[in-house]
């Protein structure tokens, strides 16, 4: 029986200096963790977006037949890694640290790539590493052993705890918990409201999603619409939905991050339904599907740690939602897929703190999210201008009237132009 509490101490079998100079560069700058045994080494980073595993080979007397046997080794490992994690993509590099003859390896792989490295400069002046790793330029691969050692335990253990606290979501959430105390509050706030009589007037004044104002330039509902709830049952889905994932995001993306996601996922949800839905929209689901759409960011960008969600959370609630759908028309499925696509696109934009920074893909997901928004804000006007909301509107018309809100009344008839002699006619 193994205690999970306890890191697993890890013998390696390395031969050569610069071999343990190569595996604390990969380990400790590139990300990579070991995932071999004591005699053969395998480094893998499934995040990394042009090699994801990497073995050294330090075998002196290196024969046809054992070189068949690697590739075939390699052909199995990374079949097997695909399939687990999800990935349509993964390269391997062999990194010869042993005088061999290079063509022994020799493959038509195009995922396989094979370098001989004698020397450090070996290294340093190959143009593929360089291009592939540019930070090893720099790198000092020239350590002595012990001290090398030495400086793999200390930075494996930091790992070893770092990956403990962030499996047991044990920091504050601090973003996650204030919006969900917003949503509790102004629920409780709502029901003392005279719901019963002005259900629909009451909605559009407290900023429930509503086209014609949308239309009309009060791109503040497309935020304000996410923390109105009505209903006792909705409220509870989406606090326990965003209470499970909202934890798990902010303390992977940290605080900032996360507001940043939750209010994006909000209006990009809420500007889908806008586009494709011409009836009332309220609720938290845009932000609840908004995380969703991050862990499944996480799950490509930490494989190895999230991909496990994805595989038995994310893909079974989008398929339990598209079952919902059925049973459930008035559902507004839009809203959920365009916070979705908004969380998943914003994470992409923020990225991972204390990881590498990939320029082409926050340049490629923020065009993706600035054509969105434009494209959702034309079919929004177009398909408002195409739908009669008369009824609606004298609906609000009459409870400002009714309640003596003469100032919000005014203000109402301004921003959609209304004729109130023309709204009440027959």
């Amino acid at each position: 029986m193994t205690n999970r509490g306890v890191m697993k101490e890890i013998r390696i079998e390395i031969k050569s200096e610069l071999a343990m100079n190569v595996v604390h560069y990969f380990m400790s700058e590139e990300n990579y963790v070991y995932v071999g045994n004591e005699r053969d080494i395998w480094l893998e980073n499934l995040s990394h977006p042009t090699v994801q595993l990497i073995y050294l080979n330090q075998r002196s007397i290196f024969n046809e037949e054992q070189a068949a046997q690697l590739l075939r080794q390699v052909d199995v490992i990374r079949s097997r890694l695909r399939r687990r994690y999800l990935m349509r993509r993964l390269n391997v590099l062999i990194l010869n640290v042993q005088p061999m003859n290079p063509s022994i390896l020799n493959t038509n792989r195009h995922y396989l790539k094979v370098i001989q490295v004698n020397q450090v400069n070996d290294l340093k002046e190959n143009e593929e590493l360089k291009y592939l790793f540019p930070r090893l330029v720099s790198a000092q691969l020239d350590q002595p052993m012990a001290q090398v050692m030495e400086q793999m335990h200390d930075s494996t253990k930091e790992k070893a705890l770092n990956l403990k606290q962030m499996l047991m979501f044990q920091t504050r959430s601090t973003v996650t918990y204030v919006f969900l105390l917003a949503l509790i509050a102004i629920f409780v706030f709502l029901q003392f409201q005279p719901l019963r009589d002005w259900l629909i007037p009451i909605a559009i004044d407290y900023g429930a999603k509503y086209n014609p104002l949308i239309a009309a330039g009060e791109y503040g509902h497309l935020l304000t619409s996410t923390f109105l709830h009505f209903d006792l049952m909705h409220l509870l889905f989406n606090v326990v939905f965003i209470y499970q994932f909202g934890r798990m995001v902010e303390h992977v993306l940290g605080w900032w991050r996360t507001a940043i996601l939750i209010v994006g996922s909000a209006i990009l949800g809420n500007l889908c339904s806008y586009a494709f839905v011409d009836g009332l929209s309220i609720g938290a689901s845009t932000v609840a599907y908004g995380l969703l759409g991050a862990v499944l960011f996480l799950g490509i960008e930490q494989r190895k740690i999230f991909m496990h969600f994805v595989r038995t959370l994310v893909f079974p609630i989008l398929a339990f939602s598209i079952f919902w759908v059925i049973l459930e028309p008035g559902i507004d499925v839009y809203g959920h897929l365009g916070g979705f696509i908004g969380g998943f696109l914003i994470a992409s934009i923020l990225g991972l703190p204390k990881q590498p920074y990939y320029f082409s893909r926050t340049l490629l997901a923020g065009a993706t999210v600035l054509m969105l928004i434009t494209g959702l804000l034309h079919r929004g006007a177009t398909l408002t201008e195409q739908t009669d909301y008369r009824a609606y509107n004298r609906a609000v018309v009459a409870y400002y009237y009714q309640t003596q809100q003469l100032e919000k009344l005014e203000k109402f008839n301004e921003t959609l132009h209304l004729d109130l002699n023309q709204l009440f006619q027959p």
